[in-house]
């Protein structure tokens, strides 16, 4: 039989409301119970349960539209059912009831304490003081400072959660912002700004020490507690600025923990406790977390992470860093100029394993001079406490072992996208074979009102990266004409000397099908390298012959990841060899190894040969 079911009294003296989502389509089977619906009236979110067991026949009304008390929103197929039984006294001992008021604490009753137990709510209020834990759950308080609604959740305040959030913010939209631990993400906290400001720190303190041979000595102490101290104003000023901006363009702050809990709603867990909030939009940027070796899980003490190392009063007299990509050889340089004597185990067999050879000799080279020990092809197994640090066993790919001492182990050995703490199961979306979210060009998931930026999303995992995509994201929701081009991304190591790229290596291109042609000015000719004794290194240029349409550089040098920022612009506005090697560049400046790199592939190079 066919069963009307017509939108209940919604309460608060509303008679109508806005229809924000439908959870079921013609064709399913529900239960009593079920959740089929959502209503927004000026007051609240109205979550609208199935009153009967039947199976849906036809959606009568559709999203966005305004919907009154009394109207027929959906129609079921029951058995047992007279058609256009819709009252809501009908076989009130059996039925479901229309509306189901969730009162305050304070407001409860005898006929609540005593009913409430034996119904299922057809109607659940998402109300100031109350909030929904789902139509056969009781409710509990909602929390001060989370919203009941939103347009916009962005779960994650990192530099892809943060932009987004400003963004959306900017183009007009309604947005909450909820973070669990530290705005601004891994990489303002954990990651790119202090171990930058650290990098400082030991730089400082390896040239004050390193100049004799220019005349000029001396005896420094290094106080690695105070450097840690500055180093965290650093981060503190800009995790402010950071909330300051969020603020101001009228972003709702959020400090908890957000799950999804259906389609449109999720779960906020808070040091208060725990709330519901509805929104329409969602984008998830939760970022990454380091990878954990087996048997060398961090306790902080002995066996060290990333964010560990950051936070040391101290530097260790020995350390051995598992790991030789770009995180343990830039903490390896700093440790080993302030003094500690540092060996970095490595399973492949150079360091920077993701970067041409020429490249990675470079940086190993300058470690190596910086007093850094490698022992390549060999994996961490295991390790035990001693009296004074630990002792490591290694293994050799034939089976060899070896017995290293030291009084800390860092661990790097990469990150992992964090996409499994918000729930992504309720909403449906899966994880590909990498653990990422998957997304189109405008980081949409497979909820079309879902995004994933940043870290989750895959790689590179760069902050600038998520948080060029967080704004597409938000260009998105609003109705704006975005879509994702990673083709002129760059990345940057802030290693010793730094290490930069952006688009296609030579091998890229060939691969692409591109006849590549490449220039390479080497360091050593160039003036300012030598006046700074930087002469490690080169600007390599790669480009397609037949157009010279600049598609790629690679930078070994100081300040690399400055220098990058040009030939990024030349992939994005589509330049090719003769606008780079005919712009007058200053003299003398580290930025004309790039003029001579784009010229020596046109042959036409001054100063190599």
């Amino acid at each position: 039989m066919t069963y009307e079911f017509e939108l209940p009294e919604l309460g608060n003296g509303a008679d109508e409301g806005t229809f924000v989502a439908c959870h079921v389509e013609p064709g399913d089977v529900v239960t009593e119970g079920d959740l089929v619906a959502e209503v927004e009236t000026d007051k609240s979110v109205i979550e609208v349960s199935a009153p009967v067991d039947g199976t849906v026949t036809e959606v009568v009304a559709d999203p966005g539209d305004t919907v009154s008390v009394g109207e027929v929103v959906l129609r079921f197929d029951t058995d047992g059912k007279d058609a256009g039984d819709t009252s809501a006294d009908a076989d009130a001992d059996d039925h479901t009831p229309a509306v189901t008021r969730l009162e305050t604490p304070d407001e409860e009753t005898d006929a609540n304490e005593s009913d409430s137990e034996d119904v299922t709510p057809a109607v659940t209020r998402i109300d100031e003081g109350t909030e929904s834990t789902g139509p056969a759950e009781a409710s509990t308080d909602t929390i001060d400072g989370v919203p009941a609604s939103t347009e916009v959740l962005v779960i994650g305040a990192g530099p892809g959660g943060y932009v987004a959030a400003i963004r959306a913010a900017q183009l007009g939209l309604e947005v909450t912002l909820v973070e669990k631990d530290a705005y601004g993400g891994t990489c303002l906290n954990d990651g790119c700004i202090p171990s930058k400001a650290l990098i400082h720190g030991a730089d400082v303190a390896h040239e004050a020490t390193s100049a004799e041979h220019l005349g000029i000595s001396a005896e420094i102490s290094v106080d690695v507690d105070r450097l840690t101290d500055w180093k965290d104003g650093v981060v503190d000023q800009l995790t402010g600025g950071v909330e300051s901006l969020c603020r101001a363009a009228g972003v709702t702050l959020v400090d908890g923990h957000a799950a999804f809990v259906d389609d449109h709603r999720a779960r906020i867990s808070t040091d208060d406790g725990e709330a519901t909030l509805s929104f329409e939009y969602a984008i998830v940027a939760t970022g990454s977390r380091p990878i954990e070796i087996p048997k060398f899980e961090p306790d902080g003490e002995r066996i060290l992470d990333s964010s560990d190392a950051l936070e040391l009063a101290d530097a260790p007299d020995r350390l051995l860093v598992v790991g030789a990509g770009y995180i343990g050889m830039e903490l390896s340089t700093v440790f080993a100029k302030l003094g500690t004597d540092v060996t970095v185990v490595e399973m492949f067999d150079d360091v920077l394993p993701m970067y041409d050879d020429d490249i990675s000799r470079v940086v190993r080279e300058r470690a190596v001079e910086h007093g850094v020990e490698f022992r390549f092809g060999e994996r961490a197994a295991n390790w035990e406490p001693t009296d004074d640090g630990v002792l490591v066993t290694t293994e050799a790919e034939d089976g060899t072992t070896a017995e290293l001492t030291a009084d800390a182990v860092l661990v790097v050995a990469g990150r992992e996208p964090a996409a499994d703490t918000v729930n992504l199961e309720a909403i449906g979306i899966e994880l590909d074979e990498n653990g990422c979210v998957p997304t189109d060009a405008q980081g949409r998931t497979s909820r079309d009102h879902v995004f994933a930026v940043g870290d989750v999303a895959g790689e590179p995992m760069l902050a600038h990266k998520a948080s060029y995509e967080g704004e597409v994201a938000a260009a998105a929701i609003a109705g704006q004409p975005a879509a994702l081009d990673h083709e002129a991304m760059p990345a940057a190591v802030f290693t010793d000397p730094e290490v930069a790229t952006v688009g296609l290596t030579r091998e890229d291109a060939a691969e692409m099908g591109y006849n590549p042609v490449v220039g390479q000015m080497p360091l050593q000719a160039n003036g300012r390298a030598l006046t700074v004794e930087e002469t490690d290194g080169f600007v390599r240029v790669v480009a397609d012959k037949a157009t010279e349409r600049v598609l790629g550089a690679q930078i070994v040098a100081p300040n690399a990841s400055e220098l990058i920022g040009e030939v990024a612009l030349a992939l994005e506005a589509d330049a090719d060899l003769s606008t780079l090697a005919g712009t007058v560049h200053t003299h003398p400046t580290l930025s004309e190894a790039i003029m001579e790199a784009a010229a020596d592939a046109r042959d036409e190079s001054v100063h190599t040969h």
